[in-house]
């Protein structure tokens, strides 16, 4: 059973690595990505851009080229016309193309609509012109070039082609907003393609980092498993047959430091037959209150502290012991008279039940006690001892507290 949780522990911090190795490979795909991405966007826009106004830039060449036909009389400047109509229709879907690409700018936007407006108004005007030119007399004679005054260079140059020149200076304008705007939109992209890539590096250093801790602590923990499995048998078994004795030998109090009920087993069954000597005990009144109020780290660091200052002041005339919790018992040296154990245990009360200074908060409390000037013979144990004492003291807490009862032998 052991060692299948060795192997568990042990494997636990490669599933970590691996896991997160997995993470680090998750993120630094999506941010590749996610700057591809932005990047391809950004071009297929450009690119469906530029083809639309190029497009149309192109068709009004070529529609500038039929009218300079019919101006310069060149061909049949009917079918001209007609040439330039279907320019006029491809130059329509080039418009149409133009205006469903996304994410163009205002301004881009409103340099089109300048440009698309003369476009419109320059196929109005050949189309007026057209009409004109078509007009016929009562013979089938062509009366178009009478309807212009005869003159077509000066129809073209002053009517027609400012409007072309116009539309296609406006194009291109548009072409120089959408290169601008291209070049903000990649330039942030390269921005924050550094960050991401910035992102990316610290992502795998930390990884590397957390691996390598990972392993470290890995190799670290097999080590201290191996050890631990060669001494488990023994320890296993050591433990067992010693943690009775361990506790039934401890004789000392971890938080205040003193002798605890064992001890005074120890150090006072044997005089009860023989020996004639004063004992008394004291317990804090209500200290419950204290755990309630500030909770039980504070209660014990009131405990200690009170445990400090009666060794401090007592610690010369008698043996003291912390039997429970908050009570403490003074077994006083041979040498003390019963009246001066009466004048001690004054002192103890008052000392008890003095301020003291707890995590810099004062607090105080009252305590009851009972003494006890034992004869020879009056117990059996240490045990019917204590009892004597606890009884005395609870009728003092019975009594209201705050006072010193003495056991009366009978």
């Amino acid at each position: 059973m052991a060692k299948t949780n060795s192997k568990s522990s042990t494997s636990t911090p490669y599933i970590f690595a691996a896991i997160l190795l997995a993470v680090i490979y998750i993120i630094n795909t999506f941010l590749v990505e996610s700057i591809y991405a932005s990047n391809s966007k950004v071009s297929k826009s450009t690119s469906e851009t530029m083809s639309a106004i190029n497009r149309m830039n192109s068709e009004l060449e070529i529609v500038n080229g039929n009218v300079l036909r019919i101006v310069a009389n060149v061909g049949d400047a009917t079918q001209a016309a007609d040439d330039a109509t279907l320019n006029f229709e491809n130059i329509r879907d080039a418009m149409a193309d133009f205006e469903e690409i996304e994410d163009m700018s205002d301004t881009a936007k409103k340099r089109y609509n300048h440009a698309k407006a003369i476009i419109l108004t320059y196929n109005e005007k050949l189309q007026d012109f057209r009409n004109a030119w078509n007009q016929q007399g009562k013979n089938g004679e062509v009366l178009g070039r009478e309807a212009f005054g005869g003159d077509m260079k000066a129809l073209y140059t002053q009517d027609i082609y400012p409007l072309q020149v116009t539309a296609s200076e406006m194009l291109t304008a548009t072409i120089d907003i959408v290169n601008q705007d291209t070049g903000k939109k990649m330039a942030a992209n390269a921005k924050r393609s550094y960050v991401l890539m910035t992102m990316m590096l610290l992502v795998t250093i930390l990884g590397e980092i957390a691996i390598f801790f990972i392993a470290r602590r890995a190799k670290k923990a097999k080590l201290e498993l191996e050890e631990r499995e060669r001494n488990l048998a023994e320890v296993d078994a050591k433990l067992k047959s010693t943690r009775q004795k361990a506790s039934d030998l401890a004789v000392m109090n971890v938080l205040t430091g003193m002798k605890n009920r064992y001890a005074l087993d120890n150090d006072v069954s044997e005089r009860l037959e023989s020996d004639r000597f004063n004992i008394a005990v004291f317990d804090m009144d209500n200290f419950r209150s204290i755990n309630d109020t500030y909770g039980y780290d504070f209660g014990d660091e009131y405990l200690a502290t009170v445990a400090e200052k009666l060794k401090d002041e007592f610690g010369n005339v008698a043996e003291i012991y912390n039997i429970t919790g908050n009570e403490f018992c003074f077994l006083f040296n041979k040498e003390i008279s019963e009246s001066q154990a009466m004048g001690i245990v004054q002192n103890i009360q008052a000392v008890m039940s003095s301020p003291f200074e707890v995590l810099n908060l004062a607090v105080q409390l009252p305590c009851s006690g009972a003494v006890y000037h034992y004869l020879p013979g009056d117990c059996l144990n240490v045990n019917s001892l204590l009892v004597k004492l606890d009884t005395a003291m609870r009728s003092a807490k019975m009594n209201g507290g705050n006072m010193i009862n003495t056991v009366v032998n009978i």
